[in-house]
């Protein structure tokens, strides 16, 4: 639920995800195009669960190498074939970007970078993206409501 915001927070994708400030473009992002370099090497034959466990990583994310390794990790997730077709273009925009960026960039590094330059059709995606995410891996805990549902059960058996 969290880490996708938490990942697009760190990249604010043009501003589509989190608006909490810029950094995802320094020299290096400059020159990978996201839509074209991703899209033939991402998968779609991945699991929901493999997609949300590579999710988790992006709230370690530190400085470039930890960027390099989560988008490595989402690339090989890949995506559930159930995805949306726009979250799916989303996906692969992302992470397009994400490997665009330096592995060498320090966690300054990352705090200086700017925006990524997406088109609108591009940021549209992304989001869709990171809101089939956030459902999809939002936690479902049926028993979460109450902190007296276990005693509940045993005298309702009667």
């Amino acid at each position: 639920m969290k880490y996708a915001l938490i990942a697009a927070a760190l990249l604010s994708l043009g501003g589509v995800a989190a608006g909490c400030g810029g950094n995802s473009d320094s020299a290096s992002s400059a020159d990978a195009s996201p839509t074209s370099s991703s899209s033939a090497s991402t998968s779609s034959s991945g699991s929901a669960d493999d997609l949300c466990t590579a999710l988790t990583a992006g709230s370690s994310i530190k400085d470039g190498a930890d960027v390099a390794d989560f988008a490595a990790g989402l690339e090989k997730a890949g995506t559930p074939s159930d995805i949306p077709a726009q979250a799916k273009q989303g996906f692969d925009t992302y992470v397009g970007v994400l490997k665009g960026i330096d592995p060498k960039a320090t966690a300054q590094d990352l705090k200086n970078m700017k925006n990524v330059d997406l088109s609108k059709t591009e940021q549209t995606n992304v989001q869709a993206f990171l809101s089939y995410a956030s459902q999809t891996c939002a936690p479902s805990a049926p028993s979460a409501p109450s902190t007296t549902a276990p005693s509940a059960p045993s005298s309702s058996a009667g």
